[in-house]
């Protein structure tokens, strides 16, 4: 409890509860969902398929990546940004010109619910510029996984 000084009896305490802690508590949660808000609407909304296991090799730190995400539309997503499928083409080749050793590998994130076809056209665009890394990203069914 805080005393005011200016009391003639210094020892009687203050009815008075300071709330200038509460204060700065609440500002400083709202500035952290202030920032982290925006973060959160920034990713791409996708239901990957479900396979039994998990195929190849998990993600290594020092390999590049560049994603393309399918959502369950049908629409065009380069590392969480909508592009048409001829800025696609564009990027695809872009990463083709790139010398084989530092070309980065295109992982395909398609929702479970899109038809396959947007999936093949998509690996098309890929294969007609010259792509050759190129994965298509899966859930693991954890259950499936659990019963081996």
């Amino acid at each position: 409890m805080a005393r005011n000084f200016s009391r003639r009896h210094k020892m009687t305490p203050m009815a008075e509860i300071n709330v200038t802690p509460l204060l700065d508590l609440c500002f400083c949660l709202l500035i952290i969902f202030m920032i982290a808000t925006p973060v959160l609407e920034q990713t791409t909304r996708i239901e990957l398929p479900v396979a039994s296991s998990a195929a190849g090799a998990p993600a290594s730190t020092e390999q590049q990546y560049r994603y393309v995400a399918l959502d369950r539309h049908g629409a065009y997503f380069l590392d969480d940004d909508a592009v048409s499928a001829d800025r696609l083409r564009a990027a695809f080749a872009e990463i083709a010109a790139l010398p084989a050793e530092s070309q980065p590998i295109v992982r395909i994130r398609a929702d479970g619910q899109l038809a396959y076809q947007k999936v093949i056209d998509v690996f098309d665009m890929a294969k007609k510029q010259g792509l050759s890394k190129v994965a298509i990203d899966t859930e693991v069914d954890q259950a499936a996984g659990a019963a081996r």
